[in-house]
């Protein structure tokens, strides 16, 4: 999949607004400007409506409000750059700096959590969030995103070929992920320098006693990402902050083996 598809490069901008009802509004009648959709009106209507159920801040300078509705035959995503931070309410309380805003039917929704994971890991990466910083410009930002975009859906298409790999965990006990945890805590000592024969010791001990198949799993998932584990909450993946679908979360709630997203492969913790 290339980011064109979902995000062409005319539909990244600067935004002159510097309020985040403006912000909205600035990026909808740019779609129909366009030529994308009829009624802008209409539709941010829809998106401060679905604002309001939910905030759309994200976190680390970066909002995705979006609405999905049957009005629209294909996916609208335009992404917006902020000339000064914008006061978004967001759950970390920091200002927004990019808005990417998407209208799209049901039957897209899958290929818009596509987009929404892409952007989400290039955005709680510090190192990534500065590059696209200093680029600051729609032309230089866009070869930003194109690159990363090309990174993340590779990175999903390995996934995909992989999932004989995750459905192997299914019989491996949950009580694994606390042991899991506690090497990984111990492998992150080893990158820091401490290369002491104690932690070394500890590492191979620890091992003998986590299931062959995760460890495996745990060791290509340390090699693809810097944290192999993410948070589950309110359905949501805290590492590609994709939205578990209903099915899955039924499975995943439903079974006391390993859990892994169905999306980035990160073992998921359930709070």
């Amino acid at each position: 999949m290339d980011l064109s598809e979902l995000l062409p490069k005319e539909h990244v901008i600067t935004v002159k607004s510097n309020e985040k009802q403006l912000v909205i509004k600035e990026l909808i009648q740019k779609l129909q400007d366009l030529g994308k959709l009829d009624n802008a009106d209409r539709y941010y209507t829809q998106v401060m409506h679905r604002e309001t159920l939910e905030n759309t801040g994200v976190g680390n300078g970066f909002a995705i409000p979006h609405v999905r509705t049957d009005s629209v035959k294909k996916l609208l995503t335009i992404f917006g750059i902020c000339n000064e931070p914008v006061e978004y309410e967001s759950f970390d309380n920091q200002p927004v700096k990019y808005v990417m805003l998407s209208i799209f039917p049901t039957s897209l929704s899958t290929k818009y959590l596509y987009l929404v994971g892409m952007m989400a890991r290039i955005f709680s990466n510090t190192e990534k969030r500065e590059k696209i910083d200093a680029a600051r410009t729609p032309s230089k930002i866009y070869p930003i995103l194109t690159k990363e975009a090309k990174l993340y859906f590779d990175s999903i298409t390995e996934i995909n070929k992989e999932e004989n790999n995750i459905e192997s965990l299914a019989g491996v006990p949950s009580s694994d992920l606390d042991l899991l945890i506690r090497l990984d805590q111990l492998y992150r000592m080893l990158d820091s320098g401490d290369k002491s024969e104690t932690l070394t010791k500890k590492i191979n001990e620890l091992r003998r006693f986590i299931d062959n198949r995760s460890l495996a799993y745990y060791e290509r998932m340390r090699q693809k990402c810097q944290n192999p584990f993410a948070i589950l909450e309110k359905n949501t993946c805290g590492g590609c902050h994709m939205v578990i679908p209903p099915v899955e979360m039924a499975k995943i709630k439903g079974k006391k083996s390993l859990a892994v997203c169905t999306y980035c492969g990160r073992f998921l913790i359930i709070v």
